[in-house]
């Protein structure tokens, strides 16, 4: 994948301001970047996802995660850090299924040439750590240091911040990816080394009232797509927030984890829940699917029936829903087929649900759900609330 262009940051950053222009001044908007997939690269992210073979469960009820469940090469969401004064800027994934911001260091051995790396010697505000910083994803790892510098997030700076610098990565899962690092907003204890989360540190240190953000994830590449700092914005979705509060057992998966109750294909249930515990969900911005374990995956997709390559019966396909907190969450084959364009440039489809063994039975919530739904993460209350999204128009956007 060639790098994202950066200039489009520039026009994005303008049509959030117009898109939420009646935004409380407390919260704070960051925008993003949305890139669809060709068809090759989603297949490509499908057959890793498929290679994927988990990880040990003691690994997770340990508390120390050592396999992110983020495909971190299919995401398709981006935005600027700035670290270090004067500043440094990255195109980084912000990911909710991860908890380490990392960027590419000045002494990385084998990071891609042509992406930014960070110089701590030109750096006025950098700070020595040194732990050993090592981070295993479910397709690749990547290996550095930890250290300690101004990091700047939607304009907002946090003094002495601890992230890592990648001295070596993973090459055929990082090496052509169009982002230059990832700035985790998973859950605490989910972080590498202990080191503090970001929304922790941008209200420790009073630059957001409020321990909360939201995400509105445009589709097909239109622009709009914002990350919300300390609350949610008004302009970004319709109605009322459904919340659903963190799971039990996010108190051993190290997750954004919550429960559903029941899987439905054109309002019938398919039996993939259990009666207790229902069907624990990891809500991710870093996946570009929706994941579940194989199995189950196989039972809601033999409802749904097959995804006509040449898109001819996308618009027939019948509607999925996710039971929780009483509610049905509703998406239909607008969202979850995914539509990439084909070597010839022809768009073709494909489903955006895949089995996926990760060792536990959980699902991920990726990107085809947080499109039609804007969706806040409330680490005050421990909860996560969807609500349902505006979709852009043209005469709410400047672009």
């Amino acid at each position: 994948m060639p790098s994202a262009p950066r200039g489009s940051l520039a026009l994005l950053a303008a049509s959030s301001v117009s898109f939420a222009s009646a935004a409380d001044a407390s919260v704070i908007h960051l925008p993003l970047q949305h890139r669809p997939k060709s068809l090759a690269h989603a297949l490509a992210a499908q057959a890793r996802r498929a290679n994927f073979k988990g990880v040990e469960a003691h690994q997770v009820l340990d508390g120390l995660p050592s396999v992110s469940l983020t495909d971190v090469q299919d995401s398709e969401y981006f935005g600027e850090v700035e670290i270090g004064t004067p500043a440094q800027k990255f195109t980084v994934i912000y990911d909710t299924g991860s908890s380490n911001l990392w960027v590419p260091s000045k002494g990385c051995t084998n990071c891609k040439p042509k992406s930014p790396s960070y110089d701590s010697t030109a750096s006025s505000s950098f700070k020595k750590d040194g732990q050993p910083f090592a981070l295993q994803y479910g397709t690749g790892s990547c290996n550095g240091f930890i250290s300690q510098d101004s990091v700047s997030v939607g304009g907002l700076t946090i003094s002495d911040f601890k992230f890592g610098e990648v001295t070596t990565e993973a090459k055929d899962v990082f090496g052509e990816a169009p982002f230059d690092g990832i700035l985790g907003m998973g859950v605490p204890k989910a972080a590498v080394d202990k080191v503090p989360m970001p929304m922790d540190q941008l209200v420790a240190q009073g630059k957001v009232q409020h321990n909360i953000f939201a995400f509105y994830l445009s589709s097909g590449g239109k622009s709009g797509s914002t990350l919300s700092l300390g609350g949610t914005d008004p302009a970004f979705y319709t109605g009322d927030f459904t919340y659903v509060p963190t799971a039990l057992a996010a108190k051993l998966l190290p997750y954004w984890l919550v429960s559903a109750s029941d899987l439905k294909v054109a309002g019938q249930s398919t039996g993939s829940c259990n009666h207790w515990t229902g069907c624990y969900m990891v809500v991710d911005t870093g996946t570009s699917v929706i994941a579940g374990p194989p199995g189950a995956v196989d039972a809601l997709t033999s409802k749904i029936g097959n995804v006509s390559q040449d898109c001819s019966n996308a618009g027939t396909l019948p509607t999925v829903a996710i039971t929780m907190a009483g509610k049905d969450f509703e998406i239909g084959p607008d969202f979850y087929v995914i539509r990439a364009a084909g070597e010839n440039g022809e768009q073709q489809c494909m489903l955006g649900i895949q089995g996926v063994n990760a060792g536990v039975p959980i699902w991920i919530l990726g990107d085809p759900f947080l499109r039609k739904y804007y969706t806040v993460w409330d680490a005050e209350q421990q909860r996560v609330g969807f609500a349902l999204a505006k979709q852009p128009s043209e005469s709410t956007l400047v672009v």
